[in-house]
């Protein structure tokens, strides 16, 4: 599916349409990989994390409620980490390749707007020689009569 173009696209002076570049629409995953990346790439995930390693850390050594050996707590640990990051890296590498993706299509599309605006000026420089020769020759005429 196609997002619209947005109204700062078009010309404030005519309304043209100044690019034809339209973001697609993520796929339900790409939506989710996006918003679970966006939550865990944050500073307030890790402190979060570490604060709560502190705290099951703290209950497991001066109480023992679960476990009382606190090694075995600290491989728990250490394997639900390696669990959470082989779960994010994926994510993070799915968010990070969409908006590749995405990156590459706004360049083409800033190529392709830069190009029509050089012939443009190319256009418009032919012209204002054409001008500037019909003025040179109309004094020259001047001049000679």
């Amino acid at each position: 599916m196609i997002v619209a173009v947005h109204e700062h696209d078009s010309c404030p002076a005519c309304g043209h349409v100044l690019s034809s570049y339209q973001e697609a629409e993520a796929s339900r995953g790409e939506w989710w990989a996006t918003v679970i990346a966006n939550r865990v790439a944050t500073w307030w995930f890790s402190a979060v994390v570490i604060v709560f390693l502190t705290i099951w850390i703290a209950v497991n050594m001066y109480w023992r409620p679960f476990e009382p050996y606190p090694v075995v707590v600290l491989a728990v640990i250490s394997a639900v980490l390696a669990c959470v990051t082989a779960l994010q890296g994926p994510l993070i590498l799915m968010t990070q390749r969409r908006a590749a993706e995405r990156d590459r299509m706004r360049d083409r599309e800033a190529l392709r707007v830069a190009s029509n605006a050089e012939a443009d000026i190319h256009a418009l420089r032919a012209q204002l020689d054409d001008q500037l020769a019909a003025i040179a020759a109309a004094l020259d005429e001047l001049r000679l009569s």
